[in-house]
């Protein structure tokens, strides 16, 4: 792995915890077909938190293990600044998200697919798993079924996740609510009847027997 280092701030061991786990960066200005040109702002990014040249390639069609490993790294360097800026380590202008972002990617992938849809990946049993591809993944057709792998498919797959258990959870929620305390009131309502009848009856009963016996006194 590359140094990592902001040049201007000499912050390195500030930056280090949250460098990649994968080739250095300083590689993008290796003359590679892939690499982008950056800003100095960018370029400042790129070497402080080691962004591999492999998540910063272009591809024309998106690949969604390759987009969600951009997603996941774009929510690492955002961390990383603002824990930076924190700590009074992070000494340049800071960065927008879309300056982070347009490292990796285009704005307009970021905000229309990625950032709308991978949050929510983890409603789709096995889909998170699937997407970062590491051992123990399912196999694509135990997630995906006979659909084929793209943003598309991947909405659609939320919509029909997701909403039906929302309206679940909300349904059930409120008949937990309502039924416990009903159930519970109607149980006390019955018992103070039952006891009332009773208390009633016994009254009752006792009333009559008395009523003879005064009778009888008064006769004698």
């Amino acid at each position: 792995m590359g140094s990592i280092y902001i040049k201007s701030s000499g912050s390195g061991s500030a930056a280090s915890s949250f460098a990649a786990p994968s080739d250095t960066a300083d590689a993008v200005t290796s003359g590679s077909k892939s690499a982008i040109i950056l800003d100095p702002l960018q370029q400042t990014l790129v070497e402080t938190f080691d962004i591999s040249t492999h998540l910063m390639q272009r591809e024309k069609v998106a690949d969604l293990r390759v987009s969600y490993a951009k997603f996941l790294d774009i929510q690492r360097v955002i961390e990383g600044v603002n824990q930076m800026e924190l700590a009074g380590t992070w000494t340049q202008k800071k960065p927008t998200i879309q300056d982070i972002v347009e490292v990796y990617m285009s704005r307009s992938g970021y905000f229309n697919r990625s950032r709308k849809f991978f949050p929510r990946v983890n409603l789709i049993p096995g889909m998170q798993e699937w997407l970062k591809n590491e051992d123990g993944a399912p196999a694509e057709a135990e997630v995906w079924g006979d659909k084929k792998p793209s943003f598309k498919n991947l909405s659609d797959m939320l919509d029909l996740y997701g909403s039906p258990a929302k309206k679940k959870v909300t349904k059930e929620k409120r008949k937990q609510q309502v039924e416990p305390s009903s159930h519970s009131e109607e149980e006390v309502v019955k018992g103070k009847g039952k006891g009332k009848a009773k208390a009633k009856k016994a009254r009752g009963s006792s009333r009559k027997n008395a009523g003879p016996s005064k009778s009888r006194q008064n006769d004698d």
